[in-house]
Parts: structure tokens; sequence; C-alpha cells
């Protein structure tokens, strides 16, 4: 379940969004409450950047911001799959409407039928005014006929099961593909912000983080999860310099190399426009720095030519945060503390990777 809020605590919650829902243009309905819900309750940091960037200087979120907020940040779909689903689902249950409801009224007058050929057939029990004056031959012949067209009513209703079942299992690919593509960086094919906190949180519950094909080596080896967070240094000056276009370029060239550091067990995502991270389930603070040192010398090494005209650039370069999760301590904290460390190596000049211990904090 996404809210493991307590009543309790969901109330305070309650009483911390309402005074700001009712400061909006967006009406106090659910899709306005998920959203503030979800930044009172700290549970979503990339949703409380938006929506604090969107209600700077006073400004109030109206309904077309709730709902891009809601769908870029809450929700699993976005509209059209969302559209497209509902709309495959009710086309399945019309048709096994249509086709139930055409199989009902064709046994039912068969039925009908039946009923008075059998009576006719029993010729003693129907006045002779009322016979139809057909030969027993006659009679069965009208039987058969009638089981014919029930059979065939059926073999219908059969055919159009077999294709609802196969629109359903096609239905249940496109949620499996939209569920997917929900967790994934359309720009550069790394595991987006909501996938990284939703492991991020598997780590601070169970402190074994990541499924891991390793989970059989000696207890002793074992470690505690690590984080490395990435941010591109300057990157505000390269897109003014060289247009998003290059910018991209940039990020998808950073994501590569951060796909080509990552051990198997790790999640390499992108948390942020310029930042980047790799969840370490297992590792020790000692493998966690070198990794990072290895994707910041990586980047420094590397030389992007914005266009065929102009010469190469100088160099993209990287500030690194890197630390260790401590026993019951909160994803939120975890991943405070690697920030803190990668505004270290900013201040500290950029292009270097700092280490903040829990101890050191």
């Amino acid at each position: 379940m996404r809210y493991q809020d307590s009543m309790a605590r969901s109330a305070e919650h309650l009483r911390a969004a309402l005074p700001q829902m009712t400061r909006q243009r967006a009406a106090l309905h659910p899709i306005s409450y998920a959203v503030w819900y979800e930044h009172v309750s700290g549970i979503n940091p990339a949703l409380s950047h938006a929506l604090q960037t969107l209600t700077r200087d006073e400004r109030c979120l109206d309904e077309a911001q709730t709902l891009q907020l809601y769908q870029d940040h809450v929700s699993d779909f976005n509209a059209r799959t969302a559209q497209n689903i509902g709309d495959g689902l009710n086309r399945v249950l019309d048709t096994l409407s249509a086709s139930a409801s055409l199989a009902g009224q064709q046994t039912a007058g068969f039925e009908a039928s039946l009923q008075r050929w059998v009576e006719e057939l029993l010729v003693e029990a129907v006045p002779a005014a009322e016979r139809s004056g057909q030969t027993p031959g006659q009679i069965v012949q009208q039987l058969l006929v009638g089981t014919q067209d029930i059979r065939a009513t059926l073999q219908t209703l059969q055919e159009r099961l077999d294709g609802s079942q196969n629109e359903l299992r096609l239905l249940r690919e496109e949620v499996r593909r939209a569920r997917a593509d929900a967790l994934v960086d359309s720009l550069t094919g790394l595991a987006n912000r909501r996938a990284f906190e939703q492991e991020l949180s598997l780590c601070a519950a169970s402190r074994t983080g990541l499924r891991t094909q390793h989970e059989d080596r000696p207890a002793e080896d074992a470690q505690a999860p690590c984080l490395v967070l990435g941010d591109i240094d300057f990157f505000k000056r390269v897109n003014d310099s060289f247009g998003h276009l290059f910018g991209d370029h940039v990020l998808r060239a950073v994501a590569q190399t951060l796909k080509q550091v990552a051990r198997g067990d790790s999640l390499p995502a992108r948390v942020g426009g310029e930042e980047f991270a790799l969840l370490l389930p297992h590792a020790s603070l000692a493998q966690a720095q070198g990794l990072a040192e290895q994707m910041r010398a990586s980047v420094a090494a590397s030389r992007i030519r914005p266009a065929q005209a102009q010469p190469s650039l100088e160099r993209i370069t990287m500030s690194m945060g890197v630390t260790q999760m401590t026993p019951g301590e909160s994803a939120n904290d975890f991943f405070e503390r690697a920030d803190r460390a990668l505004y270290a190596s900013k201040r500290c000049g950029r292009n270097c990777v700092t280490v903040l211990s829990a101890e050191a904090a």
C-alpha cells in the first residue's frame, strides 16, 4: 500500500493540508488532496520541490497545475493511458453484455417453443382447438432446428468471449507497460525519481534494499545500503551556451557512464534535472566511494562536441556525495545526508567526491 500512516498521523496531515489547499484556485477534490497530502507528509520530495516552485511568491495552483502535479508525481498512469484502458474495458463489458443478452433471449425463446412442442407430442394434454395440426415428425424437425439455432448462438457467444479474453490480455499488457514506463526516465532510460524513492523506502524498511543474487553470501560479508549522489557542475551554463538539445545530449551521456559504473545489484537513477543517484544495496562505504570516484573521473575525462562546426567542449564534470545507511534510519534522513555530502563537494570547488558518514554528520 502506498500510504502507511496511522489514523492519528493521517489526521495530522489532513489538518496541515487543508489550510494550504483552501488558498489555491483548484477545488477541494480527491486529486487536489492527494497532491497536498503527499507534500505535507514528506513522502514525495520530487512533488514537494515542484509544488514549492509553482507556489513561490504566493502564487496559487489552478486546476491544470494541480492535475499535472498529480499525473507527474502521484498517479501511476498518465491520463491518456488511463483513458485507453478505461475505453478498452468498456468495450469488453459492452460486448459481453450484448452477447449474454442475446444468448438469454435465444434460450428463453427456445424454452417456450420446447414446452409447446412437448405438449403437442403429448397430445392428450392439449385441447383439440389449440393443437397446431403438425405431425410428430414435423414437431421433431422444428425441435432439431431450434437446437441448431441455440448451438449457433452459443458458438457466437464463445467466439466473442474468446475475443474479449484476447482484448483483456492486451489491456493487461498495456497496464504492465504503463507501470514500467511510470518508473523510467524517458530521456536517459534510467530509473526515475519515483522508482528511486520506492527502492529507497525498501532499504529503510528492510535493510536488505534491492533484491540481489548474492543473498547466500556469509552474514559477516553483508553490507548496509550506500548511496551516491552526483550533480553535473554548471549545467545551467551548458544549457545557456549550447542549448537544451545539447544539454539533453549531455544528460544521456552521463546516464550511459552511470550505467557502465553501476554494479549488477545497484539502481542507477536520474533523480532531478541534472542530478543522478546510484543506490547500492550491499556495499561498504569504501566501495561506494570507489564507484563514485570512478564515475567522477569517467565524466571528467570525456569530451562532448556540441556541433560539427564547433570545437570540443572543454569538459563536463560532476560533484559527488557518498554515505551509508544506519540501522533504523529513515529514507529521508539517508537521502539528506547524501545530499549534504554532495553540496560539500560543490563548496570545495566541484569535480570531487565527499564521503559523509552518520557519525561525522
